[in-house]
């Protein structure tokens, strides 16, 4: 399927994003785990890059990260970005109804039979690669997290030449949240301006600098009713970051309220393929581009401290 051009999209950048064969944007977390996992956890040969790792997440469920997700799904594959989205918010997972898929193989294939993540991802209607969760498994939604690590196992492992893993969490801190959050360096935290999930993703946040110091992390704001009062959010939230915690955050943007985004969710069709005019899809095409510019950036920077 050719790559769909959505507006002002990761094109843009150039060469340096979207135009490099093979090119890989940061590397893999290096995370602590099972000893015997880590040991032979990765297949692929001496040089070959590994892909980035960006943990999608929010401290209460209602913020729109899963819609954030997948629309993000959309622009990175757009832009020929070689992108696989895993549905980590285990036993509740709703990507593929987003996405308009119906997967035949879920994440319980990687953790019972040690498959890999490439070759459960199943490619939808819109182009986008996804590794599907379970919806309704109980045996998903309450693993051990020794189990839930080899799916980062995994996800480090991927040997397809992808890219960039973006990993859709579950909201909160719970066990099978923080697993990932734990492990995955580069973590986007999607807030709105309701002072409860502004306090609830400020808890994220303590607990990702406490357990995972090096990650980088990233804020969103959904649901603003303005450009000014998204950033006004993010510093006052950067603000008591590095006051309290002795971190600081990095803006990808903000989303505007618009309510194309509760009918493309209707429609299983995400805003950018179907109403690409949309306030809100100019919004995430903005996202989309300051994520991948970022993590363009930070590669170039490994790239020349190597040399």
């Amino acid at each position: 399927m050719k790559p769909r051009r959505l507006g002002r999209g990761l094109g843009d950048l150039g060469g340096a994003v979207a135009g490099s064969p093979g090119l890989a944007f940061g590397r893999g977390s290096s995370a602590a785990g099972d000893p015997g996992a880590r040991q032979s956890r990765d297949p692929r040969q001496p040089g070959d890059p590994r892909p980035t790792l960006v943990c999608v997440t929010s401290g209460k469920g209602g913020t729109g990260k899963s819609v954030l997700t997948s629309n993000l799904a959309v622009h990175l594959t757009a832009g020929n970005v070689r992108t696989i989205t895993v549905d980590a918010d285990m036993g509740l997972a709703n990507l593929h109804l987003l996405l308009g898929m119906r997967p035949s193989k879920t994440l319980l294939d990687v953790v019972e039979r040690g498959a890999p993540l490439e070759e459960i991802a199943e490619t939808g209607p819109t182009g986008v690669r996804l590794a599907a969760g379970g919806s309704g498994l109980p045996e998903l939604a309450d693993m051990h997290p020794s189990r839930l690590y080899r799916l980062v196992v995994a996800m480090e492992a991927v040997r397809d030449g992808t890219e960039l893993v973006l990993v859709d969490t579950g909201a909160g801190i719970g066990r099978a949240t923080t697993t990932f959050l734990y492990a995955i360096p580069n973590v986007l935290v999607v807030t709105t301006p309701d002072l409860t999930a502004m306090t609830d993703a400020y808890a994220v946040i303590k607990n990702v600098a406490r357990n995972n110091a090096t990650a980088r992390v990233y804020l969103v704001v959904n649901h603003a009713t303005s450009a000014v009062e998204g950033l006004e959010i993010f510093r006052r939230m950067d603000q008591i970051a590095r006051k309290f915690l002795s971190a600081s955050l990095r803006y990808l943007g903000h989303v505007l309220e618009d309510q194309r985004i509760p009918a493309s969710v209707a429609a299983r069709v995400p805003i950018l393929l179907n109403q690409p005019a949309a306030p809100a899809a100019a919004c995430l095409r903005g996202i989309g581009r300051s994520l991948m510019l970022e993590m363009a950036q930070r590669r170039a920077a490994s790239v020349r401290t190597a040399g």
